[in-house]
């Protein structure tokens, strides 16, 4: 946990691999899931900055293939999980591919376009999507004319001094990364690694010491400007632009949340894969960042962050 002012605490415990047995610490690289959501919707706001897009673009107009639907959907719609796109899991699920199985980011594009037919009309309905992120990181490529992991590095990480951080390709478990583990029911622990090509939607891999840095730069912005960071923390809007109220809405930004309790709001997300657990806080209020990683899958990183969350807020009391 860092402040804007620079005050910080840490606390580590565990090892990045029980072979190794090296100790995790504030660099230790993990795979931080869906925790990337925010650095693909970041991306996209760039874009818009540059004039290279518009929100209300169609996604036919990046990818042609989607076309394919019966319905428009727009950049926004994938932003807010209002597109109607078929689920990842079902489409791994009727290729009959496993969880542990190889799934590369071209043959989940190609499933996404063969189901032909969206869950629900764009825009009338929050539903969270993997496959649209996947998408977007699609639409940031076209754009760019760059690899999407190149583009996040050049344009985010390395402008803010994140030099733990990077995106994979999900096909290969990558050595600086920390093992992730299943716990067994006898207590011992069993690696664990999925080799699906999410990009857009996860595979971002990054550090404690580097999420305080991206936070940081919720308040400084660094990266982006102040107007864009105002933008990245809008919330889906509770009506249409025809007045119809959005089913199952959520307090869902460009790729995090808004959640509130007493002291106010926080915008926050879970990450959550095979072998890996985050969570992410920043408190524009009171000017912090948080971050829990855990590579033990079945550890609850959200129920960690929220009672240091709430320990902090009693200290400033």
């Amino acid at each position: 946990m860092q402040y804007d002012d620079g005050r910080s605490f840490q606390f580590s415990e565990g090892v990045e691999d029980i072979v190794t047995n090296s100790p995790i610490g504030r660099n230790s690289i993990f795979d931080i899931a869906s925790l990337s959501k925010q650095f693909t919707a970041f991306s996209i706001l760039l874009l818009e900055q540059r004039g290279k897009l518009k929100l209300n673009d169609l996604l036919s107009q990046y990818i042609p293939e989607a076309a394919v639907f019966e319905s428009e959907i727009t950049i926004e719609n994938l932003i807010y999980h209002t597109s109607g796109l078929p689920c990842l899991f079902d489409i791994a699920e009727k290729k009959e591919i496993g969880y542990f199985s190889k799934f590369n980011t071209a043959q989940i594009i190609t499933g996404v376009f063969e189901e032909r037919i969206l869950h629900f009309t764009p825009g009338t309905k929050h539903e969270y999507s993997n496959t649209g992120y996947i998408l977007l990181a699609q639409v940031v490529e076209h754009v760019s004319g760059t690899r999407f992991a190149d583009f996040v590095k050049k344009e985010i990480f390395n402008p803010l001094g994140m030099s733990k951080s990077f995106v994979s390709d999900g096909l290969a478990k990558e050595k600086v990364v920390v093992s992730g583990y299943h716990k067994n029911e006898d207590n011992t622990f069993s690696p664990v690694f999925s080799p699906w090509g999410v990009t857009g939607a996860g595979l971002v891999h990054s550090s404690a010491n580097d999420l305080m840095k991206w936070g940081l730069n919720f308040c400084t912005g660094l990266v982006g400007g102040d107007e864009l960071i105002r933008k990245f923390l809008t919330p889906l809007p509770k009506f249409t632009d025809t007045g119809i109220m959005i089913e199952e809405h959520s307090s869902y930004c460009f790729g995090i949340e808004i959640d509130e309790d007493a002291s106010g709001e926080i915008y926050c997300h879970l990450g959550s894969t095979f072998g890996s657990q985050s969570y992410f806080i920043r408190s524009q209020h009171k000017s912090f960042t948080l971050a829990v990683l855990s590579n033990i899958e079945s550890y609850d990183v959200s129920a960690t962050a929220l009672k240091l969350f709430k320990g902090m807020m009693a200290m400033d009391d």
